[in-house]
């Protein structure tokens, strides 16, 4: 189970949010322009009116685009804070106003926010602690999925993940931040039929340590 308020799927209207505050999120001053703006038309749509697809595959080994149901799930995103192939390293988390808006954006649509990184557990306060910091999660109520024992992997927290949110999209630097199985291809072109979901729920950014401050 993960840890966190467990949020529970609402029936009901949705918070409105401010036309100015929208366009805020989706200015061309954050890489993560596209990821705010496709997390923020999908939360907003009602999952009754279409039922809403997952940015995790439903089967990885069939290398096919096919994503899980997630309907009757709360909507929640993913951004993975490690550089390729290394952990993230807490202090060079930098400010990103942009993100910064749109996540509040998020959080006012009933959308939570989780953040995934290789760094151990031991190492949530100081993440955490700079998170607030840089505004990104200003109030601290984001969900840390962080390394809990040997052996962990990130694939196993983004399945956890999916089975208790509907997790509508991710930002990560390379395509093994949306699933495992990249890291094992012999032939990356044997995935090939995966890049429709580029842009479309999976979304390569620049990782937060690589936005600098001015």
């Amino acid at each position: 189970m993960i840890g966190g308020p467990e949020r529970q799927a609402r029936a009901g209207a949705r918070t409105v949010v401010p036309a100015d505050r929208a366009a805020a999120a989706t200015a061309p001053a954050t890489p993560y322009r596209g990821f705010l703006s496709y997390a923020l038309a999908e939360t907003a749509r009602h999952p009754t009116d279409e039922r809403r697809r997952s940015a995790v595959l439903a089967d990885p080994g069939s290398l096919q685009p096919a994503t899980t149901d997630c309907a009757i799930l709360p909507p929640a995103v993913l951004i993975d804070l490690d550089p390729a192939g290394e952990a993230a390293q807490v202090d060079a988390i930098a400010p990103d106003p942009a993100l910064a808006d749109g996540l509040a954006d998020l959080r006012a649509q009933d959308t939570a926010v989780f953040w995934i990184s290789r760094l151990s557990a031991a190492d949530a306060g100081t993440l955490r602690r700079r998170l607030v910091e840089t505004g990104l999660d200003p109030a601290g109520r984001d969900i840390l999925l962080l390394m809990r024992r040997a052996g962990d992997r990130k694939q196993l927290r983004r399945e956890e993940l999916a089975r208790s949110h509907c997790l509508l999209a991710i930002a990560g630097d390379e395509r093994a931040d949306f699933d495992e199985l990249y890291s094992y291809l012999r032939d990356p072109a044997a995935a090939s039929a995966l890049e429709v979901l580029i842009d479309r729920g999976w979304f390569l950014v620049p990782t937060p340590p690589e936005t600098k401050e001015d």
